[in-house]
């Protein structure tokens, strides 16, 4: 009996958005607004709980956008308490961010995205890194299980954005890789991260917050992985020697890392180590859900009125 991954594989889903469909659907405040309102709180608000006393019962006030809860009549609006919370810029450039960050594979780089909807471009590095906090806050709340490969690789030094495997590389900022992979060897998630240092200590952290506690790793020969097997995993170790044959034995780790290479070099040609953890949340929130593109769009959003906002301190510290 094929599984859910498989499944998603072989529904048919709709076709992905168009520009020209998203234009017409959400090129005014107020069809975004409804957009908003239908995901947070249902068409009907049959969802809505007052931020005040809890109540479940409100009335949507159309000319002030608010809904005023029916027993204390506080007022909320649709994108308070969001990462839309306060927002400055007309909700449609938000939506076309989103549908940016859903759409493409390779993402967009905030240069690009400010002169698309004619803002600075702090403004749109601001936008894309609260979004790109939602999809890491969505990533954590799942894990990977089963039988699971783990590498580690380097971003960046020299050669801003660049990334190379190999333990010890000056200047680069370490990143771990977890490929969850179904039973004929075929990826179905990965999950990705920054760490401090290449160690036992540090892989054992990533793997705990990201794998399910009693997969099997399947790893190189490395002994630090031999640590990260204790906290409660079986341990498959294969020594490869690098080079090409540990590409032959690890193929869909190199994939993915050499994906998320092309995305950091083709848009964004460099990225800042502080920030370089919510780039990888990026390209693994799309990564896992690659078989369900066309609904990509709805999905952010939801995953957008569903976090906390940030600040722009927060967002600037590298705060996540």
């Amino acid at each position: 009996m094929p599984d859910a991954t498989e499944r998603r594989r072989r529904t048919p889903l709709a076709a992905v958005m168009t520009v020209a469909e998203f234009h017409e659907r959400f090129g005014t405040q107020q069809a975004c607004v409804a957009k908003l309102r239908e995901e947070r709180w249902g068409a009907d608000l049959e969802r809505f709980a007052c931020p005040a006393c809890g109540h479940a019962k409100g009335w949507w006030l159309p000319k002030r956008e608010l809904v005023e809860c029916r027993e204390c009549h506080h007022q909320v609006s649709v994108t308070a308490g969001t990462v839309f919370h306060r927002l400055r810029s007309p909700l449609w450039k938000w939506f076309w961010a989103v549908y940016q960050l859903a759409q493409d594979k390779k993402g967009i780089a905030a240069l690009e995205l400010a002169k698309q909807i004619g803002v600075s471009y702090t403004t749109a590095w601001l936008m894309l890194h609260k979004l790109r906090c939602s999809m890491r806050h969505r990533n954590q709340r799942y894990t990977l299980a089963g039988l699971v490969e783990v590498d580690e690789c380097y971003v960046g030094g020299d050669a801003e954005g660049t990334c190379t495997t190999g333990r010890g590389a000056a200047k680069k900022t370490p990143v771990a890789v977890a490929v969850e992979l179904d039973e004929s060897g075929k990826p179905r998630r990965v999950a990705m991260d920054t760490m401090a240092k290449v160690d036992g200590h540090s892989l054992r952290k990533f793997t705990e917050a990201s794998v399910t506690k009693g997969a099997t790793l399947k790893t190189d020969g490395w002994g630090s992985y031999r640590l990260v097997a204790k906290a409660g995993y079986r341990h498959d170790a294969i020594v490869t020697g690098g080079g090409r044959n540990a590409v032959e034995k690890f193929p869909w780790m190199h994939t993915f890392i050499g994906n998320m290479k092309r995305m950091l070099l083709g848009t964004h040609h460099s990225v800042s180590p502080k920030h370089l953890a919510n780039y990888l949340a990026e390209f693994a929130y799309r990564a896992n859900r690659r078989w369900l593109e066309p609904r990509l769009f709805d999905r952010l959003l939801v995953a957008a009125v569903s976090d906390k906002p940030m600040t722009r301190r927060q967002l600037v510290a590298g705060g996540s």
